[in-house]
C-alpha cells in the first residue's frame, strides 16, 4: 500500500494524506486545517493501514493545532493494532494539550471500542444518532376528553 502526502503550498495550512483504496481494505484520509486535523477512516482497518494511521495521527503537530477530529463513520471493521494507534494518538495529543474528538462512527467501530473497554477514552463531538434498536417505544397518543 502506498501512502501519499500532498502539500498545497508552503504557506497553505491544508495538507492531505491518503492510502490506496481497494475492496476489503481500509483507507485513511487526513486534512490539515487552520487550527487542527480532520482524519477520515473507512473500510476494514488493519495492519496494512498502520503506516497511514501513524502518518495521520502520530506525526508532529503544527503549532496552531487545537483539535483532531476523527470521522469513523465508514469503518466496516477495525483490528486491535489499529485501535492501539488511535489510543496512542489520543494520549499523545492530550499530553500536547490537543483535543481528540470522534465526529461519527459505525456500530462496528463503537462495539469494538466497547469490547476493549475504551469507548470513554475517545470523546464524541456530539451524541451518536439513535438506532432503531436503541429507540424507546413511543406511547400511543392520548385522546382529549371534552
Amino acid at each position: 500500500m502506498d501512502v501519499v502526502a500532498t502539500c498545497l503550498g508552503s504557506d497553505d495550512p491544508v495538507v492531505t494524506m491518503t492510502t490506496a483504496v481497494e475492496p476489503g481494505v481500509g483507507h485513511v484520509n487526513c486534512a490539515h486545517l487552520a487550527d487542527g486535523k480532520f482524519v477520515q477512516l473507512g473500510g476494514c482497518l488493519g495492519e496494512a493501514d498502520l503506516p497511514a494511521l501513524r502518518l495521520a495521527l502520530l506525526t508532529p503537530l503544527f503549532d496552531e493545532c487545537r483539535d483532531i477530529v476523527i470521522d469513523a463513520g465508514e469503518v466496516d471493521e477495525i483490528d486491535d493494532c489499529a485501535v492501539a494507534v488511535l489510543m496512542a494518538a489520543t494520549e499523545w495529543a492530550h499530553s500536547a494539550g490537543v483535543r481528540v474528538l470522534l465526529s461519527r462512527s459505525t456500530a462496528t467501530f463503537d462495539d469494538t471500542l466497547e469490547a476493549l473497554d475504551l469507548a470513554d477514552l475517545l470523546p464524541r463531538l456530539s451524541a451518536p444518532l439513535p438506532t432503531p434498536s436503541r429507540l424507546a417505544a413511543v406511547p400511543p397518543q392520548r385522546t382529549s376528553v371534552d
